[in-house]
């Protein structure tokens, strides 16, 4: 008797962020359930961040875009547990945050496999001007993803 059973497999991806020109850390506010996601990501515009993506087990990176713009990425280190690919991204070109108001931060990730994924981030964008308020709340260790794949299928679904 066929089973009907569909297989799936799990992975994690852990992406940590920090400012580029100096590494330090960005942080995040708890906004409880104003807005659809209960967490946001501060950040500032016309700054350039430094992103590392942790993926357990190891997975090949093919491409990797944040917010619809291609970064160019590169292989830090692999082994059969782990690997860690690592991009620069730049919030040149845009707006200032409006109060009460989020934005999304779209991450795809295509894997030589030919699986993809889309994971999603609230931030709040705020000006160069802003250097207290950007860096009150909570200081971000890292965003911590849950995939699954299931057979046959080449979108990963996230867990946030």
């Amino acid at each position: 008797m066929a089973s009907s059973r569909t297989e799936e497999s799990a992975f994690k991806m852990d992406i940590h962020i920090t400012r580029f020109e100096d590494s330090s850390p960005v942080f995040f506010k708890v906004d409880g359930e104003r807005f659809k996601e209960t967490q946001t990501l501060k950040l500032q515009v016309d700054t350039s961040y430094k992103l590392s993506f942790e993926f357990r087990p190891s997975k090949e990176v093919s491409e990797i875009s944040i917010g619809g713009g291609n970064v160019k990425h590169e292989l830090k280190r692999t082994d059969e547990r782990s690997s860690v690919y690592e991009c620069s991204w730049s919030t040149n070109g845009m707006s200032t945050s409006k109060n009460k108001d989020r934005l999304y931060m779209i991450i795809f990730v295509k894997f030589q496999d030919g699986k993809e994924m889309n994971a999603r981030v609230q931030c709040k964008m705020y000006s160069l001007k802003e250097k207290d308020h950007v860096k009150w709340g909570t200081c971000l260790k890292n965003l911590q993803i849950d995939c699954k794949v299931r057979d046959g299928q080449n979108v990963v679904d996230v867990k946030q």
